[in-house]
């Protein structure tokens, strides 16, 4: 087998922005596939394995998009190439076979016509771009008058009806290479008039017709009775060997993944929690979903009265738990699990098979077993979130609203003065990030307000005094940022105990801990505020470290989770620094500040 990559799949985010918020139904996957290899994506309905080949393909429709990652065919990224050139391969070199063959044609169009449609579409595919070739050289000789014209006229009308042939012919081998008999009187004929087995077969020839490198089977055996389901299969491994192609398979039926895939790739939650061969999937599987999955297949040796279906309910896309996406349906959860998601880790020397599961790791399994009544407590916890993510108040409104006056007013103060455009920009950006979650506020408040009219939620109140501690506790933290100086060691120093701070990383630590060196960092900047500011130098310096450590979390040294947190969490440090320069003469030492 030639285990030249194919498609490089790497670390791939797609999300869908709903009124309701935003949905991570692609978070994180990587995966390759090698010529003449056929990898299986399993898993329950909604774990994203349909968008995860739609972002592949890039045909996601509104509000889906990519947010994140990289898609490599033979080693060219996808994700960032022109739409011209994305057509080259799209259809040519990778096609991809719809789950619903009855819908995906069009019912007015005979399916002769919707085949040569594909020929015309992809005329530059090397198997068609010979013939076409013929027709445009007639044509150009025609237009330069470069001979006869009525000689040149016939020879275009000779190279189109070639053409036209070759294009019949084409159509007429793709129907034989997937088993319709009489595919003359076939392509004559219109969708309905075919079994769902035969459109599926259609679908596949449509798929092959340009000779791609690599196709993506979504669901292809869906809506199909066994015997039809094991000859498609037959079919589409069959003509894998003739063509030599790479091919997915994305099904929820594990019985497929058995017979005709060399690799499987599990999803739970816009995951991959497991990968390995088929027997390292089926004979020692190691992640608690797949032995779910496995477990709740009728077995033909064994009788069996009732079916063991997998524990507790798919997880709320919405509200994704901190730590393990499977943590609250899995019997063998362990303290750690709550915590943080895991990575892949290795079950066999090769690397081959992994699985992404905290088990797995020896010197946590005595540290980190929890109790029954610390299981319940967490979901219930769980529970209680996923209730009250689902109320919103005007507080929350006024809160955003605050903010972005807040932003609005410092932008403007320095807008017209000297500082640099790029620490404007710091500033503008602040602005505007607040003005986006003031409208997003706003929208999830007319949202809970038509929901509680319909029934759905809690009546919305507000209580003055919270409002007035809420501005209380943002006029403290702002003027703790407002220090009057500090040098670039003890810069280093304030960052280094704000990522102390905030970092997941550290999921072992109690929350005791967390508060204690959040006391102890914030104690810091209070000794922070006696200091001088060196320089304009010192400053520059300063934000040039501040880049330098975004960039370490850009490349993956902290969860994606808090990437966005700990980056405006940096641009407001920033903006800091600015506001010290400009203010450095006007403000007091120490605790006066």
């Amino acid at each position: 087998m030639n285990k030249q990559p194919l498609l490089i799949v790497d670390d791939l985010h797609t999300s869908f922005n709903v009124p309701s918020g935003e949905v991570r139904s692609v978070n994180g996957v990587s995966f390759t596939v090698n010529r003449d290899e056929v990898v299986g994506i399993v898993g329950e309905s909604g774990s994203g394995k349909s968008v995860t080949a739609y972002s592949i393909m890039q045909i996601l429709e509104k509000p889906g998009r990519v947010i994140g990652g990289s898609i490599k065919f033979e080693e060219k990224e996808m994700l960032n190439i022109p739409h011209r050139q994305l057509q080259k391969i799209r259809g040519q070199r990778v096609a991809i076979i719809f789950q619903d063959s009855m819908s995906s044609l069009n019912p007015v169009w005979s399916i002769g016509n919707q085949l040569r449609e594909v020929i015309k579409v992809h005329q530059n595919a090397p198997v068609i771009q010979a013939e076409y070739n013929k027709v445009v050289e007639a044509r150009n000789k025609l237009k330069n008058k470069a001979g006869d014209p009525k000689i040149l006229k016939e020879e275009l009308r000779k190279a189109k009806k070639n053409y036209d042939d070759f294009i019949d012919n084409r159509c007429l081998e793709m129907l034989r290479l997937v088993g319709i008999n009489e595919p003359e009187k076939r392509l004559k004929q219109y969708p309905f008039e075919f079994s769902g087995g035969m459109l599926q077969r259609i679908m596949i020839a449509m798929a092959l017709i340009c000779e791609p490198d690599l196709i993506i089977a979504d669901e292809p055996t869906t809506a199909l009775d066994v015997t039809i389901q094991a000859q498609i299969l037959e079919l589409l491994l069959s003509i894998q060997k003739k063509m030599h192609m790479g091919i997915i398979i994305i099904t929820h039926d594990l019985g497929v993944v058995a017979q005709v895939c060399d690799r499987v790739n599990v999803m739970y939650a816009g995951r991959i929690v497991e990968t390995g061969t088929v027997r390292d999937i089926f004979y020692n599987p190691q992640h608690e979903y797949t032995k779910g999955l496995l477990n709740s297949i009728p077995k033909l040796n064994v009788k069996v009265d009732k079916l063991e279906p997998i524990a507790g309910n798919p997880v709320d896309v919405f509200r994704l738990p901190s730590g393990c996406s499977f943590a609250p349906r899995c019997a063998k959860c362990m303290a750690v699990c709550l915590k943080k998601y895991p990575e892949h880790y290795p079950v066999d020397e090769k690397g081959v098979h992994t699985t992404a599961c905290f088990r797995y790791i020896k010197d946590l399994l005595d540290e980190n077993k929890i109790t029954d009544e610390e299981f319940q407590a967490y979901l219930a916890s769980c529970q209680e979130g996923n209730k009250a993510f689902k109320k919103i108040s005007r507080l929350d409104v006024y809160e955003a609203l605050v903010e972005y006056q807040k932003a609005k007013k410092a932008y403007l103060e320095v807008k017209d003065t000297d500082i640099s455009s790029e620490e404007k920009e710091i500033y503008k950006y602040r602005a505007t990030d607040q003005k986006l979650n003031y409208y997003r506020a706003k929208r999830d408040l007319a949202i809970a307000k038509k929901s509680y009219r319909d029934g759905k939620n809690e009546k919305f109140s507000i209580d003055k005094n919270d409002v007035h501690k809420k501005v209380a506790h943002h006029k403290v933290e702002v003027a703790s940022y407002v220090a009057k100086g500090m040098t670039k060691d003890q810069l280093d120093e304030y960052l280094d105990n704000l990522v102390i701070c905030t970092s997941p990383v550290n999921y072992d630590i109690t929350k005791e801990e967390v508060k204690a060196r959040k006391k102890a960092f914030w104690d810091g900047v209070k000794k922070h505020l006696t200091t001088k500011y060196d320089s304009l130098l010192s400053k520059v310096e300063a934000l040039n470290h501040l880049d330098e450590l975004k960039q370490s979390y850009d490349q993956g040294v902290i969860d994606l989770r808090w990437k966005k947190y700990i980056n405006r969490k940096l641009v407001a440090i920033k903006a800091s620094l600015t506001k010290i320069y400009l203010k450095k003469n006007a403000i007091g030492k120490g605790d006066n500040v």
